[in-house]
């Protein structure tokens, strides 16, 4: 009789240790999967307002990450890569089938990624959620007098050094709700979801179908679209 009762509680015991073990950590906190944003065009107006992307899709592992756009009805695709620890930067462009890409070290990023005028980061006591996770609200203070902008990120998902190669590389946080103006567009993105997932590591490497070529020149491919 003994022995069935201490099968009884073996259910409740087990419980118990789950509780308290790793699985019952915040799932919240990861470390690979994807992240979608809703892309807006800032001004509905721009002349490239009707070709340009409505999503973007980033995939993260590692402290890497990959942010893909489609444009112009998916006549062109872009793939970002950056991985902070070797300091790398790849961009992957298809435009109409034909393929380039540039790769570039931190110099060439503070050159061409580090779009915006020096500014100074001032913390706020804002918070919102936004797909589900917990976002600190930040101004971005421009020292030459631009009109400020306004960002949200979070710390709830483990991502170390996220912008080290994009305009907001003093947030240390990835980005939830936030604007970018680049080759005339402006857009506004908004996280709308975040899933855990497990991503291929091909997805951080350059693609072997495409041709690199000097970031001056893809830079100057884009500029032709505008």
């Amino acid at each position: 009789m003994k022995n069935l009762r201490r099968l009884a509680y073996l259910p409740l015991t087990f419980t118990i240790i789950l509780a308290f073990s790793g699985c019952g950590e915040d799932p919240k906190n990861i470390s690979e999967g994807i992240i979608e944003y809703k892309a807006v065009p800032v001004d509905p107006n721009s002349s490239m307002a009707n070709i340009a992307p409505s999503k973007m899709t980033v995939k993260f592992k590692n402290d890497a990450s990959n942010a893909e756009m489609a444009a112009g009805f998916g006549m062109a695709t872009m793939s970002f890569v950056s991985d902070p620890k070797k300091k790398e930067f790849i961009s992957m462009v298809n435009l109409i089938g034909q393929k380039y890409a540039s790769v570039m070290g931190i110099e060439e990023v503070r050159k061409y990624n580090y779009v915006l005028p020096e500014y100074d980061v001032v913390a706020t006591n804002e918070t919102k959620v936004i797909a589900g996770y917990k976002c600190k609200k930040a101004k971005i203070r421009f020292k030459d007098g631009s009109v400020p902008l306004e960002v949200y990120y979070t710390n709830e998902i483990k991502f170390k050094d996220p912008n080290w190669s994009n305009a907001f590389y003093k947030i240390d946080g990835v980005l939830m709700d936030y604007q970018l103006k680049k080759f005339g567009l402006e857009l506004h993105f908004t996280a709308t979801s975040v899933t855990e997932s497990t991503i291929d590591d091909a997805s951080f490497q350059l693609q072997p179908d495409y041709k690199k070529i000097p970031n001056d020149q893809l830079e100057l491919m884009f500029k032709e679209l505008e």
